[in-house]
């Protein structure tokens, strides 16, 4: 029984995907600066406004291509979720790659400003697009593989238990609510979840900050619940030897 729920039902339960809420995840951007600190404002330079974009504009497209290669690599995204994604990222990417040419070639530090500005307010790579990204594959490699691997870890134990009272104890049967009542909160937690972060526009954002917030709060705590309920399926399972 025990090896049986350590190989083929427990292993790899919550550590299912290549995409995690942490590997996406990229800092968010200090307050726009020239080279030597100095803040970028409306009333900078043309030059400084063009350097500050070349950073930018050069900063997110790095984070973009990393991110396109990481979501090409997995297989936590669902097909119609990782399409999104991809085409969210090519399309902050194309929007990089032309803003850094417009802001190159600008002549006056207000066009150069408003250009530089639609860096943050148009596209939000990294506090949308990349942000959506993980919650997204967090929450599909939850749903499509570690919870399913779970509530079938917990149906075995169930059965087990069943056909052999004489092998229960109060202990185990505490691991074994629990491990089911974790399962059940990630599930609660991840309805619908990759939908909703991946619904989140720049637009939306810039009217709420805290659009995500709740979305990557319920991302790492289904991650937490679905680690717990395979701890206690593994200490079920040890305990069955």
């Amino acid at each position: 029984m025990s090896r049986f729920l350590t190989s083929r039902v427990l292993t790899g339960v919550a550590t299912a995907g290549v995409l995690t809420l942490g590997s996406l995840a990229c800092a968010l951007p200090a307050t726009a600066a020239t080279s030597d600190g100095t803040p970028v404002t409306a009333h900078s330079s043309l030059s400084a406004i063009q350097q500050a974009g070349a950073a930018a504009t050069a900063k997110r497209i790095t984070s973009l291509n990393t991110g396109i290669g990481k979501v090409n690599a997995t297989k936590t995204l669902s097909a119609a979720d990782k399409s999104t994604v991809l085409a969210t990222l090519n399309a902050d990417l194309s929007g990089m790659q032309a803003l850094q040419s417009k802001i190159a070639a600008d002549t006056t530090a207000a066009t150069a400003w408003t250009d530089y500005r639609s860096i943050f307010t148009d596209y939000r790579v990294y506090a949308v697009a990349l942000r959506q990204s993980y919650i997204a594959a967090a929450a599909d490699g939850l749903t499509d593989t570690a919870i399913p691997k779970l509530q079938a870890a917990a149906t075995k134990i169930s059965t087990y238990f069943a056909a052999h009272p004489d092998k229960v104890t109060p202990d185990l049967q505490a691991k074994l609510a629990d491990m089911q009542a974790k399962t059940a909160d990630a599930v609660t937690k991840t309805t619908g979840l990759a939908a909703a972060a991946l619904a989140v526009t720049p637009a939306a954002y810039n009217a709420n900050h805290a659009i995500l917030t709740d979305d990557r709060a319920a991302a790492r705590d289904a991650l937490a619940d679905s680690k717990a309920a395979k701890e206690d399926g593994r200490a079920i399972a040890a305990a069955l030897k």
